[in-house]
């Protein structure tokens, strides 16, 4: 069976903190020969549908949803979710879609983005949890995961959660081709995962655009240049972009 090189959890520059744009990746894609990119953009799934022209890998339509609990991940989605409602009611909506709902770095801290204890509450309701995240240094968090995603015998994968043009795909998974989300989960759940994180340069970039923000200093050039807000949240003008 063929097997495809597959990057989950991954942005572009539709996401307000993030300089990769829709060309890199796809160029990327292409020279690291991924077969598969599932692109999560912070609370949009624009960048994501309009990369499927752009790239001859497949592009799973994802979105990393801000909820009140903490971030999730929506796979194969038709529709944005909306952000700011409770985690249980995000995962509602992410199944009337007939999508799958994954468990991104549930027990970091930093910035709320993690649910916390309540990933135990939602193992019931959730298809696979992320492992290793590139951008989570510290192996506690990552520890916990894997015990999660042992003890409620769900699918783990590793998330790049690339926000850097100069640091893509740090882990990424290598697994059998599937065609829906119900192939995509069987496939996940024998899938070789390769494990690592972001290198010291990609996290003093970030340390800096976190400064800037707070300082609201203007963000590096090409920074959420496609995210309908700036990174303070501010809506900004979005330029129109021909399909």
């Amino acid at each position: 069976m063929n097997r495809i090189k597959t990057l989950i959890h991954t942005h572009t520059d539709y996401s307000y903190d993030s300089n990769i744009s829709l060309q890199t990746l796809a160029r990327f894609a292409e020279s690291e020969r991924f077969g598969c990119l599932a692109v999560t953009d912070h609370d949009t799934i624009e960048g994501a549908l309009r990369l499927r022209s752009m790239t001859d890998a497949k592009v799973i339509v994802g979105e990393e949803i801000t909820t009140r609990d903490g971030h999730l991940i929506g796979l194969f989605l038709k529709e944005r979710i909306p952000p700011d409602m409770s985690a249980h009611e995000t995962v509602r909506a992410i199944r009337a879609q007939g999508g799958l709902v994954f468990l991104p770095h549930p027990f970091v801290k930093m910035f709320g983005c993690g649910v916390g204890k309540l990933a135990w509450e939602l193992a019931d309701v959730v298809d696979a949890v992320e492992v290793n995240n590139a951008q989570n240094l510290r192996r506690i968090p990552e520890q916990r995961a894997h015990d999660l995603a042992d003890q409620f015998n769900l699918p783990a994968y590793v998330g790049s959660d690339c926000h850097i043009a100069s640091s893509i795909a740090p882990c990424y998974q290598v697994m059998p081709d599937f065609d829906g989300p119900a192939e995509f989960l069987e496939s996940l759940r024998v899938a070789e995962l390769t494990e690592g994180h972001h290198p010291l340069g990609y996290f003093v970039q970030i340390a800096r655009q976190i400064l800037r923000s707070m300082a609201r200093m203007p963000l590096p050039v090409g920074v959420g240049t496609n995210s309908p807000v700036d990174y303070l949240g501010t809506p900004r003008p979005v330029p129109v972009m021909a399909d």
